[in-house]
């Protein structure tokens, strides 16, 4: 028992990882579900992102300032963005809820979201009237969140695009809601 001590103390591994005794949490299940029903380009995605933000965690342990990923979409975006074809950046914030930002890249949401900007977002489903990212058939599209008795809507900002209505939410991805907004 000793010898095995102290290999876990030389690995930094528990014993009951050493052992092939592990415990996953339900997020942690689902998470290596989706990674291994995933392409080699999507494992290749997740282990990336996956490293980034241990470093950034790493870094942020003692600062006020938080480090998080930036997409920026690439070509001509009007309504919604083919999230594939995005660069990606770290940028600075001092939200600490915002986990994601996306750069909003023309003028197609003036003048409450300008060329330049960035929104911040939050891990989390929207409140109604919110604003928020949503994802469904390989675009993301930032919409506000509204609720009826006929169902749901997706509101385009500033009347521009089409607004979604939809029976049920789970036909779409929320992949964040609006915290924060970083002007040009």
């Amino acid at each position: 028992m000793a010898t095995m001590l102290k290999i876990s103390k030389a690995l930094d591994l528990s014993v009951n990882y050493l052992c092939g005794d592990l415990q996953y949490k339900d997020d942690e299940k689902d998470l290596i579900r989706n990674y291994r029903n995933t392409s080699d380009r999507g494992k290749a995605v997740i282990r990336l992102f996956a490293q980034v933000e241990s470093q950034m965690t790493a870094a942020e342990r003692n600062s006020d300032k938080y480090i998080i990923p930036c997409l920026i979409p690439i070509g001509v975006v009007r309504d919604g963005i083919n999230y594939k074809s995005c660069d990606s950046v770290k940028i600075e914030t001092d939200n600490p809820d915002a986990y994601l930002a996306i750069e909003i890249t023309t003028n197609y949401f003036a003048p409450s979201f300008c060329a330049g900007d960035r929104i911040l977002l939050e891990n989390r489903f929207p409140k109604p009237r919110e604003y928020a990212v949503f994802m469904t058939a390989g675009r993301a599209y930032f919409r506000q969140y509204l609720e009826s008795d006929s169902g749901y809507i997706l509101r385009c900002i500033n009347g521009r695009g089409n607004d979604m209505t939809l029976q049920r939410m789970d036909t779409v991805y929320c992949i964040g809601t609006l915290v924060g907004l970083i002007r040009a």
